[in-house]
């Protein structure tokens, strides 16, 4: 019998984030349902959703999706408009989500289409619209997945912009590209192969600042989506951090300067000690930076999957969430 002290705490707390290649794998089941509404034109497409991580991880799809055909909107509450022209995404993680479920029943009693991530289990599952398409949700996974909000979004953008894309076989592929990723961020791998501790590390003690490639960089609307939505992720998670855009930055860095300029009428027997935290930046989606005391993460172009900048996005935010699992290193750190 396994003594609960045998545990390894790494290994449980990236028990959730394992399975976010099989959230993604969940989604594809249900594609071929949609086939209904492949090519469709709607009068727009309603993200809906009470959970301010799930709103901002649909953000992220939608930005990186490429021109869309269709106007979306991401709300936290039904517009009053919603009616049979339009398509309706409910995600939640929430299993008594009793508002959600109303305003749900109302859309579709109205005729618009509903597709609907739910968790697993919980009051909402029977409370849902009996003509919503579900995606099925993993019974052993607790946690919020930002894989499962970005894939269900992208799944239903790509089903309505027509019936020629191969949406099943390309949410099946951002799954394996995704499997890549978790591999190598395992607990088991140590921080010379393992990105995610190489983070950890670089941030451990300081003040966090998520930011992009400059605008005009290629990998700026990637870096900065990913980037955005890894500062809400972390904060969630007891790790405080913001995400600045690159062209603020030069403000930032000033005033830090000025923050860390050391009074020269302090005096510690008085004023007690001075306690100024130390400012590093991440630079999601950049190969380099001049920035000092900075990291640039790249997300490797090498295994690329027909997702392209979603794909890129979605494992630098695996990477970040990863970083937040493993323990500060001992000692001084980096």
């Amino acid at each position: 019998m396994t003594h609960p002290s045998d545990y390894d705490p790494e290994a449980v707390r990236f028990f959730d984030l394992a399975h976010e290649g099989a959230q993604i794998r969940s989604v594809a089941q249900i594609v071929d349902k949609l086939a209904p509404l492949a090519g469709n034109r709607p009068r727009s497409v309603i993200i809906y959703s009470p959970d301010h991580l799930a709103r901002k991880s649909a953000e992220l799809a939608v930005a990186l999706a490429g021109p869309l055909n269709t106007p979306c909107v991401i709300v936290d509450k039904l517009p009053s408009y919603t009616g049979p022209l339009d398509v309706v995404v409910a995600l939640t993680d929430r299993g008594d989500a009793p508002e959600l479920a109303r305003g749900l029943i109302t859309a579709a009693g109205r005729g618009a289409e509903i597709i609907c991530a739910p968790p697993a289990r919980g009051p909402l599952l029977d409370d849902l619209p009996p003509t919503a398409f579900t995606v099925p949700a993993l019974p052993t996974v607790a946690g919020f997945s930002p894989a499962r909000v970005i894939a269900t979004v992208t799944a239903v953008l790509d089903v309505l912009a027509g019936p020629d894309v191969p949406v099943a076989e390309r949410i099946s592929e951002l799954a394996a590209s995704i499997d890549e990723d978790i591999v190598r961020l395992s607990p088991e791998r140590d921080a010379t192969i393992n990105p995610a501790r190489g983070v950890r590390a670089f941030v451990d003690k300081h003040q966090v600042i998520h930011t992009a490639p400059p605008a005009g960089d290629p990998e700026h609307e990637t870096g900065a989506r990913a980037a955005e939505l890894i500062a809400h992720l972390w904060s969630a998670r007891g790790m405080a951090s913001g995400y600045v855009d690159p062209a603020d930055l030069p403000e930032v860095l000033n005033h830090n300067v000025t923050a860390n300029t050391k009074d020269i009428f302090h005096d510690p027997y008085l004023d007690g000690p001075e306690e100024v935290i130390p400012l590093r930046i991440l630079v999601w989606a950049a190969r380099e930076t001049d920035l000092t005391e900075a990291m640039a993460i790249s997300a490797d172009q090498a295994t690329r999957r027909p997702f392209g900048r979603i794909d890129a996005a979605l494992r630098l935010v695996i990477r970040a969430l990863a970083a937040t699992i493993y323990d500060a290193p001992t000692g001084d750190g980096a």
